[in-house]
């Protein structure tokens, strides 16, 4: 008989709204949850057999109990308190997988005072968390996602003639005038011992930094520059990946017009989509 070499079950995009009421100052937590389980489930594939499993509704409440009291904080530590809620909870479960992902909500400004219950959707970026344990041993790996940048200035990249078939000669130094692009990001922590929301707004305005001054040659060149900083910035960081999904744009052509366009004029092109992903580690 053919035996199960890995198996995992659970629930995905368990949507809630947390709101965290301080008085005549609420603050909303939007989540989104998804929790994977692996154990000694053999018998369910095999036999048919659903003793162990955690139902759906089981597992909706459990989620719904421990965001109730560990949600109006940073996700971090709520997906950790997940984890071990499920984890001595089942016996039959010896390993657990939960991703957070957070939208976020900006407070409503009227008539320049910021509002205590009024907001307005905030950017598509979304803050995101994995947390993994057995029991014994946890990672905790932070991101966020569809962190949307525009870079004017572009980069300079070296372009050869390739006619020219000489070492040094040849290549001319030319100017992205525009990338726009998709940026992703995810740091994996050595514990699970630190204060997460400071790390976050930490490595978050590394990335804004070194996108705004890095004088890089290519994407790739500033991606890892912005690891580098990371690394250098946190010693609790053992490693950051990062990738960029590039939206193309290409200068308008104007020659029958009869107008000149010192690139100033861009038109969106759909594909192809260019993907840049590194991992630096220590």
């Amino acid at each position: 008989m053919p035996k199960i070499g890995a198996s995992s079950h659970g629930e995905s995009r368990l949507r809630m709204l947390r709101l965290v009421r301080r008085g005549d100052r609420h603050d909303p937590k939007d989540l989104t949850v998804s929790f994977r389980f692996e154990g000694d489930f053999a018998a369910a594939f095999q036999d048919g057999a659903q003793d162990g499993l955690l139902p759906g509704e089981t597992l909706k409440n459990l989620v719904h109990t421990v965001a109730r009291e560990r949600a109006g904080g940073e996700i971090e530590p709520f997906g950790l308190a997940l984890c071990e809620r499920v984890l001595d909870g089942h016996p039959r479960i010896t390993r657990a997988r939960v991703e957070i992902a957070e939208q976020p909500w900006h407070r409503l400004d009227a008539r320049g005072k910021p509002q205590g219950r009024t907001f307005v959707a905030g950017s598509p970026e979304r803050r995101t968390a994995t947390i993994t344990s057995n029991g014994r041993q946890v990672a905790v790996v932070s991101g966020l996602d569809h962190f949307t940048v525009m870079r004017t200035s572009g980069f300079t990249t070296a372009v050869r003639d390739p006619h020219d078939d000489s070492a040094d000669d040849g290549a001319e130094d030319l100017l992205q005038r525009l990338l726009v692009g998709t940026l992703a990001a995810r740091w994996t922590y050595t514990s699970p011992d630190v204060t997460f929301s400071v790390y976050r707004q930490g490595v978050r305005a590394a990335i804004v930094e070194t996108l705004a001054w890095h004088v890089g040659r290519s994407v790739q060149h500033t991606l890892y520059a912005i690891g580098d900083v990371v690394l250098a910035s946190y010693l609790e960081i053992a490693d950051v990946t990062l990738s960029l999904h590039e939206r193309p744009y290409r200068p308008a052509d104007l020659f029958r017009a009869g107008v000149e366009n010192p690139d100033d004029l861009f038109i969106a092109v759909e594909e192809p989509l260019g993907v840049v992903e590194v991992t630096v580690e220590r």
